[in-house]
């Protein structure tokens, strides 16, 4: 029954020293990148390629300003 203990003793240590050195993962961020927008199927395909992201053009605009193609991916 002591042996059993010990060894359960020596693991939590072990389990412990462990955790203490493992490295955290950096999480990638979110970035965005704006430009004019060229159609709905256009701004999709130019995040995709440069970016691997999804990108979509805006709504609604104010009169006399162009469509924004909005692109959201990974940095």
């Amino acid at each position: 029954m002591a042996k059993l203990f010990t060894f359960y003793i020596l693991l939590v240590i072990l389990v412990i020293i462990c955790d203490k050195r493992m490295v955290p993962m950096a999480e990638a961020k979110d970035c965005h990148k704006v430009w004019n927008c060229k159609g709905e199927n256009h701004c999709w395909e130019d995040c995709r390629n440069r970016h691997s992201g999804k990108g979509m053009c805006d709504l609604y605009t104010a009169p006399g300003v162009p469509k924004q193609c909005f692109c959201a991916f990974k940095c």
